[in-house]
């Protein structure tokens, strides 16, 4: 199997020189040779089939990257202690996430989160998992922000809501859907309420109280596939 890795500008038609950090990793973790092929990609949702000479890479094909899902979800996730909140950021990258969107809930304690290592942890993950672009991560948003942008964007909403008679998987599976995922001690009635007002659906995601970070990634893989 090729080595991914994701460049930050565009990749041209002939080829791109590689990052400093790239090439210790390839010459000095990977021990790569030159003449080897390798994949990059740029976000744009190519990948860029290349050939390794030693300071750069030459372009040899580019193809466009199917693995991307056809829905795209925005996670609503309440910003959980830095553990499980990168965590979410990996595992959600590797299901197809479209976008991280972290919300301050009623009962969030944990505040804020390190944006940079959320992007370092997204980055990786892209290029482990093969996709061709890196979902972005959104600045931390109040609840009445976040519904905002869900009405902005004109995304169908889901809440997780362990008291819904209505199983996730019953859930009609929308082009663009935000799913809103709350802290440990989970979401307020009225939190749920507000929702509703804005035309979300509650759901449920089994008989059994899962952690937030657990709920996040079993309903985001629902609703991805």
């Amino acid at each position: 199997m090729m080595q991914r890795f994701y460049i930050e500008k565009e990749i041209g038609p002939s080829g791109v020189t590689l990052p400093k950090e790239i090439l210790h990793q390839m010459k000095s973790v990977l021990r790569m040779k030159p003449g080897e092929k390798i994949i990059l990609f740029d976000g744009s949702g190519y990948d860029f089939i290349s050939e390794f000479d030693g300071e750069g890479a030459k372009v040899v094909e580019k193809v466009l990257n199917r693995r991307e899902s056809e829905r795209k979800i925005y996670l609503f996730q309440s910003v959980l202690k830095k553990d499980n909140m990168e965590w979410i950021f990996q595992k959600g990258t590797e299901l197809g996430i479209f976008e991280f969107v972290p919300v301050l809930s009623a009962r969030s304690i944990k505040k804020d989160f390190n944006e940079a290592r959320a992007n370092k942890i997204i980055k990786e993950a892209a290029e482990q998992s093969g996709r061709g672009i890196l979902p972005k991560v959104h600045e931390v948003m109040d609840f009445k922000k976040a519904l905002e942008f869900v009405q902005e964007e004109r995304l169908s909403g889901v809440i997780a809501d362990p008291n819904s008679k209505k199983h996730i998987s019953e859930t009609l599976k929308e082009s663009k859907m935000a799913l809103f995922v709350g802290p440990e001690g989970g979401f307020t009635e009225e939190e749920i309420s507000e929702t509703k007002e804005h035309g979300f659906k509650a759901v449920s995601l089994g008989k059994l109280q899962l952690r937030a970070e657990t709920a996040a990634i079993v309903a985001s893989a629902f609703l991805v596939s």
